[in-house]
């Protein structure tokens, strides 16, 4: 890559090039369009390499730690010191800190981007990256910024990027693969990358007309004109894709959204045929058509008993929880990961026939008790109905009570955090954000019946507006709580009431003694007690408390008590993330703290939300 900027004379607009011009014009475009590629090929190469290390070492390390039993032992070595003991500095533990200093930085740093948007350092990097490497590589060489060597250079370099962008995008892509970042991850990368390549071939159209469109470039030739509809299709689609406009109708963007995109991919393709580029594009359609083809051959696998005539794989269950929020329940043969989501159609609910919207997957595919469980699986869904589809959903919840209606289901997708080797977990959650939690925690009761877990604590946080919100989980967490006793897993569960009216239902002071976590002694409840009737867990370890969560005083007493590594988990509103992520940046976590012997804490923040 050998790259020079030259600053002579400007030339004139309208000059004829030689054919020496041309032919260095058209050897830099394919130059500059290698060095692209090469560059975003070492960066997915390096996070790729970054991941499987990563892996290797979290496999050998999971069985070191889970075969020695560490949670029986007493002892402690030099790395076990609690913060707040001694004091003291342990140049040991540099490398612990600086990794301690980069999360903080890279990660939970969140900077403003926009009316209720933010992002992480990292992703601002990756952004910006993008974007000067896009712009350094469109202007050099270029004759004293001279347009005509740029302007169809902008061209080329836009639509190389097409099968990248639609990468980005799909929910089946090589990059998750390679580099363990979720699709809901990388639609922030999707969504820039679309727009700059919007920028350049505005860029290299405003040059074209302004320059002077030579007789076999002009609007006569359906080349040209469909190369302007799909330019046309393109703004379009990025207007429609803006946060407020995506929010406000986001059914309506979704389906125009793909029908525009089509408009530009094949406007582009016919366009660029012509002169000879059409290699650029088609890849595109290769890759949003591989996208498609395991989506739909995953649809047909999970949703194989359907096909077969089996009515036990055609339907969901709907049960309305509470006056917003219902539960819908399918039985399925498929396996996933707790804290992954799924694609749910649900045909005689939606608009239109092939309409899939994602949801978290409240449950998991294992039993609590260690085993495997049955073949058939719960597939359970939390999902609060506001408008459109989630409010139809909703309204037919509340109009025919108990009820199926016919069902498909496409996933699992998703890279969610694999919590087996820290020491303390702590899950916080806000309103329908228990979705992502509890299954984690769920998860972490199966691993430790299976004794494939390390962790010794979880402390189970979750602010909701109502009390009557409880039954939305109360049988899992109770189950949960129960199957915890015959393990050194110790599970401290609260609840926080945030409704200014909402009473807080009365846990009983009870006789009997189990691992939860609580010093407010417990044992099973009478089955008529008002506490079951409120959908209460029947322990009550579960403590109750109205008002939100002290999020700094929480994460505080865990870190400064924990033995080991504590990871961080958290989901809900954007401002309960900021407030997670604001607390992990101060001191508690700082390099000189882990240096003193706080132990290392990892965040993991759901981003999946509104995202196709």
């Amino acid at each position: 890559m050998a790259w020079s900027f030259t600053l002579p004379v400007v030339r004139p607009r309208g000059f004829s090039p030689s054919s020496a011009d041309k032919a260095l014009k058209a050897e830099q475009q394919a130059a500059y369009v290698r060095d692209l590629w090469i560059l975003i090929a070492s960066v997915v190469a390096f996070l790729a390499v970054i991941r499987f290390t990563r892996l290797f070492f979290s496999i050998i390390f999971k069985h070191i730690n889970v075969s020695s039993k560490n949670f029986l032992s007493t002892e402690k070595g030099p790395e076990d010191v609690q913060p707040g003991r001694t004091g003291k500095i342990s140049l040991r533990r540099i490398p612990a800190a600086l990794a301690s200093g980069f999360k903080v930085v890279a990660f939970r740093l969140n900077i403003p981007i926009g009316p209720g948007d933010v992002a992480t350092v990292t992703e601002l990097l990756f952004i910006f990256g993008y974007i000067i490497t896009i712009f350094i590589l469109l202007l050099v060489d270029t004759e004293g910024l001279n347009d005509w060597f740029f302007e169809d250079r902008a061209a080329h370099f836009a639509s190389c990027q097409l099968p990248l962008i639609v990468a980005l995008a799909g929910k089946n892509n090589i990059i998750s693969f390679l580099t363990g970042i979720g699709h809901e991850k990388l639609n922030v990368l999707h969504r820039a990358a679309a727009r700059v390549c919007l920028i350049l071939l505005w860029m290299h159209a405003i040059c074209r007309i302004t320059g002077g469109l030579p007789a076999k470039f002009d609007f006569s030739h359906g080349w040209m004109r469909w190369g302007l509809a799909g330019l046309i299709a393109f703004t379009l689609a990025t207007i429609l894709s803006l946060r407020p406009i995506r929010n406000m109708v986001f059914e309506f963007f979704l389906v125009s959204h793909i029908i525009l995109i089509a408009i530009f991919l094949v406007g582009g393709y016919i366009h660029a045929r012509d002169p000879g580029f059409g290699d650029y594009i088609w890849p595109a359609l290769v890759v949003w058509a591989f996208d498609r083809v395991l989506r739909f051959t995953r649809l047909l696998w999970n949703n194989r008993m359907r096909f077969s005539g089996q009515h036990s794989g055609s339907v969901a269950t709907v049960d309305l929880l509470s006056e917003d929020t219902v539960r819908l329940t399918l039985r399925r043969r498929m396996n996933w990961r707790p804290g992954q989501h799924a694609y749910v159609i649900l045909p005689s609910v939606s608009e239109l026939p092939t309409e899939a919207h994602p949801f978290t997957i409240a449950s998991i595919p294992q039993a609590l008790d260690g085993t495997c469980g049955p073949d058939e699986k719960d597939v359970v869904f939390l999902i609060r109905g506001r408008s459109g589809f989630t409010g139809r959903l909703r309204d037919q919840a509340a109009a025919n009570g108990n009820h199926t209606v016919p069902a498909f289901i496409d996933g699992p997708y998703g890279c969610p955090p694999n919590l087996t080797g820290f020491s303390t977990c702590v899950l916080i959650a806000g309103g329908s954000g228990v979705s992502f939690t509890l299954p984690l925690l769920l998860d972490l009761v199966h691993k430790a019946r299976a004794n494939k877990s390390s962790v010794k604590k979880i402390v189970f946080v979750w602010a909701v507006r109502d009390s009557e919100h409880l039954k939305w989980i109360s049988k899992l967490l109770t189950e949960a709580l129960a199957a915890a006793r015959n393990t050194q897993l110790t599970i401290d569960p609260r609840i926080y009431i945030t409704g200014p009216k909402c009473p807080i239902p009365e846990v009983p002071s009870l006789d009997y003694a189990d691992n939860s976590g609580s010093s407010t002694p417990m044992s099973p409840i009478s089955e008529k007690s008002s506490d079951e009737k409120a959908g209460l867990p029947i322990y009550s370890a579960l403590k109750i408390s109205h008002g939100r969560p002290s999020i700094s005083r929480i994460l505080q007493d865990e870190i400064s008590t924990a033995l080991g590594s504590v990871s961080v988990s958290v989901a809900g509103p954007t401002p309960l993330s900021q407030a997670v992520s604001r607390v992990l940046s101060s001191g508690i976590t700082s390099p000189v703290s882990v240096m003193k012997g706080a132990p290392s804490v990892s965040l993991f923040v759901e981003t999946f939300g509104m995202v196709h």
